[in-house]
């Protein structure tokens, strides 16, 4: 598994903050629209904040050729819902079974590594040392 930290200016909206995250991962065209679709489907099964400034939308596809982690910062605040304050995504793409995911959402379950990826200070460095 690959972990990433993307930090983003001028996001106007959830739908925007989706599309930059997914086409971060390089993938074909019809690959990106399917992995969409499959978060744009999960958002609508409930919500997928995890903390006051955070969210973490996740997907497991097969099709996908690795999994990924991507902690994604926004220099200014978005709405998702009815929260008007989101500033942090954690963004998770996983294939089918894999440990790797497992054990850093394992990681998520420590509320000061939330609060760390909250800081707008935080490098790669400091972001892979969360999770090792």
């Amino acid at each position: 598994m690959k972990i990433t930290l993307m930090k983003l200016n001028n996001i106007a909206n959830y739908d925007e903050w989706l599309k930059v995250t997914i086409d971060s991962l390089s993938l074909s065209r019809e690959l990106s629209a399917n992995v969409l679709l499959l978060l744009q489907q999960r958002d609508q099964l409930g919500s997928v904040q995890i903390d006051e400034h955070v969210i973490m939308p996740h997907v497991v596809y097969d099709r996908l050729p690795n999994s990924r982690l991507i902690v994604s910062q926004l220099s200014e605040p978005i709405h998702y819902r009815a929260t008007k304050d989101i500033t942090t995504g954690i963004y998770i793409f996983s294939r089918p079974d894999d440990s790797s995911i497992s054990k850093a959402v394992d990681c998520l379950t420590d509320e000061s590594v939330i609060q760390a990826l909250q800081n707008s200070e935080l490098s790669n460095q400091q972001l892979l040392k969360l999770f090792s």
